[in-house]
């Protein structure tokens, strides 16, 4: 009878303890792929806006927020100690592990053959920019500089494109968030 019991126990307190993995478990789960990374693919997306939001714009309006970070989020510029937070950190880390972005000398690189950002490029609302991105992607060209024009109008449209959206985070910030440390996030 005491094992029976004993696992009974156990069963509650594992039970008890269990808490979501991701922050934004409870969101609408927008990006939906054929790989086992789609939980980690929405937390990104959401965790980046609440970082920009908490930067830019606290009446959390996506086109006005997209459209002061776009620029210097393609460039690299972006102040990224101050904007990102520690569990921004920890998506970039899980993003690392799975292959997503690759550590290139302290430097990040989104690995674009990856099955989880070719998902996210097939699944891009604006065709013109899904074809841009493919066409430097196959041709091995890929460097946001070469279109950053294009990717500045995404404010517009940034709220009902989740796929955009996604590439956005991907591209323009969880990369260059590689070879920064959580000593001091700017934002809790």
């Amino acid at each position: 009878m005491r094992p029976l019991l004993f696992l009974c126990f156990l069963f509650m307190i594992i039970s008890c303890n269990q808490q979501p993995k991701f922050k934004f478990a409870d969101q609408p789960q927008n990006i939906k792929c054929s790989t086992s990374n789609n939980d980690l693919l929405n937390e990104a997306l959401y965790s980046f806006e609440e970082d920009l939001f908490a930067k830019y714009d606290t009446t959390r309006t996506h086109n006005r927020t997209y459209a002061r970070y776009i620029i210097r989020g393609i460039k690299g510029t972006e102040d990224y100690q101050g904007v990102l937070t520690a569990h921004s950190l920890q998506i970039r880390d899980e993003l690392l592990r799975e292959g997503i972005i690759k550590n290139n000398g302290g430097k990040g690189v989104l690995d674009y053959n990856h099955p989880d950002v070719q998902c996210i490029v097939n699944n891009i609302e604006d065709e013109d920019l899904k074809r841009t991105i493919s066409a430097l992607i196959q041709t091995n060209s890929m460097d946001l500089r070469l279109f950053d024009s294009r990717l500045r109008n995404i404010g517009r449209t940034a709220a009902n494109s989740p796929h955009q959206s996604a590439y956005i985070a991907l591209d323009t910030y969880y990369k260059n968030l590689v070879g920064l440390i959580a000593s001091t996030p700017a934002n809790e």
